[in-house]
């Protein structure tokens, strides 16, 4: 709050004439730089249409403040539900039913967020020098190839993307065989078994 008040040069005890307290600060926050970056406009591909989601979810991310604003004081924005809203209708829109539409938006979305908040800090630690890796090969390799951000966070969204949809779409087949399989298998009752022991 303090921060806050010296850059808008009033006092703290000002600030709580217009919020609450420190979380309807930080939503108020949150939720003016979301606003900020407009969602991108959809073009009815929905695959397209959520990658091109995970990158505005990247790009409202690279400001580390913000995700430990809403993870320190666990806030939902306008703008956050606005997203949310958009990515289920994307994961409804490829066919799934909708306890699996829900799932895949539930899923993918954590995943993205993590992958987006945590590659800004993978970035900027300093890393294990020659000694520590020496009898380490794969640890050596995995830290001496070049890294384009910008392609691996699309071959992991998009893998993303695919295997839940490839996965739950198989889950709904099967789901949808053992129904249709559960229904002609009734049990015999009364006058089906009858007719059986004909």
């Amino acid at each position: 709050m303090r921060a806050v008040a010296d850059a808008l040069d009033v006092t703290p005890m000002a600030l709580y004439h217009h919020v609450k307290d420190k979380a309807e600060l930080a939503a108020l926050v949150v939720d003016a730089a979301l606003r900020a970056r407009p969602l991108p406009p959809p073009t009815r591909d929905w695959q397209e249409d959520l990658w091109a989601m995970a990158v505005w979810m990247r790009q409202s991310t690279t400001t580390p403040a913000l995700a430990r604003l809403r993870r320190e004081y666990q806030v939902w924005t306008p703008s956050m539900l606005r997203m949310t809203e958009r990515w289920l209708s994307l994961w409804q829109q490829s066919g799934l039913d909708l306890d699996q539409a829900v799932l895949a938006a539930t899923a993918s979305s954590m995943a993205i967020t993590g992958v987006a908040t945590e590659e800004p800090h993978f970035r900027g630690m300093t890393l294990p020098d020659d000694a520590t890796l020496a009898t380490l090969p794969n640890a050596r390799l995995v830290f001496e190839q070049e890294y384009d951000s910008q392609a691996q966070y699309e071959l992991v969204v998009r893998s993303l993307i695919t295997g839940l949809h490839a996965r739950l779409s198989r889950a709904d087949a099967v789901s949808a065989i053992a129904k249709s399989t559960a229904r002609k298998r009734r049990p015999a009752t009364g006058k089906n078994r009858a007719r059986r022991n004909r």
